[in-house]
């Protein structure tokens, strides 16, 4: 649903433009936003998980996010009524398949209307929709009353078995993506940069996978510190470890979800050309030849699987295990 992320980026078009928003730039950022979401949900749908997605399958938009100012800007260009609007529906996702559609308003979730725009403020009504939302899914059945054209309408959507992660695109121009547990955050420069839905796959899978193995709890419980000191001691070798593993489950994210897995050794080695610290690297990830090596070898084991008919998992993993309990 993403409306976290777009609060942030309501603010940088704020600050950027205080007295209107170019409906291009708005519908540009839109096609980026479900561009991540959609491969996300790709990924997180094909993924080795028993869990169920929290993300139904929708990007949701609130007219009060806006500042008054550019609330013209944003219904021309997104089509946003009073109530939390739907500007895309991913395709093949629990949303399409319960029927909701583009231009949709969230009227009542489980029975509890959303408050109207006079009652909302900022970012507070779409952190009350997203959080009814993955309650309702969570407990198996997610009802919502919607106006369609004007009409209400009941529609019901049913968890999707899958890996829970929420994916965001964030604004920003540095070459960044990052895993908290929660979320896959994707900078829009970095999804600029990414020239095939493969790479950005790659891109996103490699933080999904962190999600996945738990990275940022083990090094939460081993006392790693990240940012400036990430690169002091042990933490650095423990940072660099989930980063390798991290790109090695990746290509299996991958390709058990249908992506070209042969695009990421080309991909490191032009990401790596363009943001490779070299001798200035502080030690918490492989250089780009690295990656590329290791890349090329992990490429080999999973061709050899396919042609098999083997489960797509890393040799580490039991091949009875065919889930993880998240």
């Amino acid at each position: 649903m993403l409306g976290a992320m777009w609060l942030a980026l309501v603010l940088a078009l704020t600050a950027a433009a205080p007295e209107t928003a170019d409906p291009a730039g708005l519908r540009a950022l839109i096609a980026e936003d479900v561009r991540v979401a959609r491969i996300g949900d790709r990924l997180a749908r094909a993924g080795p998980c028993a869990a169920v997605l929290s993300n139904p399958g929708f990007v949701v938009q609130d007219i009060v996010q806006y500042a008054p100012e550019l609330h013209a800007s944003a219904r021309s260009a997104l089509g946003l009524g009073d109530l939390p609007t739907l500007v895309a529906v991913l395709d093949g996702s629990a949303a399409a398949a319960a029927g909701l559609r583009p231009g949709d308003m969230l009227a009542a979730i489980d029975g509890a209307e959303v408050p109207p725009p006079g009652k909302a403020r900022g970012f507070e009504r779409m952190a009350a929709v997203e959080t009814q939302i993955e309650a309702a899914l969570a407990r198996g059945r997610l009802d919502l009353e919607i106006l369609r054209d004007g009409r209400p309408m009941t529609l019901s959507i049913l968890p999707t078995p899958g890996c829970r992660t929420r994916f965001q695109l964030q604004p920003g121009g540095r070459l960044n993506a990052s895993a908290d547990g929660v979320y896959v955050q994707v900078s829009g420069a970095l999804a600029d940069f990414a020239a095939t839905d493969d790479e950005l796959a790659l891109i996103v899978a490699h933080e999904l996978a962190h999600n996945l193995l738990g990275h940022k709890a083990r090094l939460d419980a081993q006392g790693v510190s990240r940012g400036l000191l990430a690169g002091l001691g042990k933490g650095a070798r423990r940072v660099r470890a989930t980063e390798e593993e991290a790109d090695r489950w990746a290509l299996y994210l991958m390709a058990r979800a249908g992506f070209d897995i042969a695009a990421a050794p080309a991909f490191w080695e032009r990401l790596g050309r363009k943001a490779d610290p070299g001798i200035f690297s502080d030690g918490t990830h492989d250089g780009w030849r690295d990656r590329v090596a290791k890349a090329q070898v992990e490429i080999a084991r999973i061709r050899a699987l396919q042609a098999a008919g083997a489960p797509i998992l890393p040799p580490e993993v039991n091949a009875s295990q065919r889930a993880f309990p998240r």
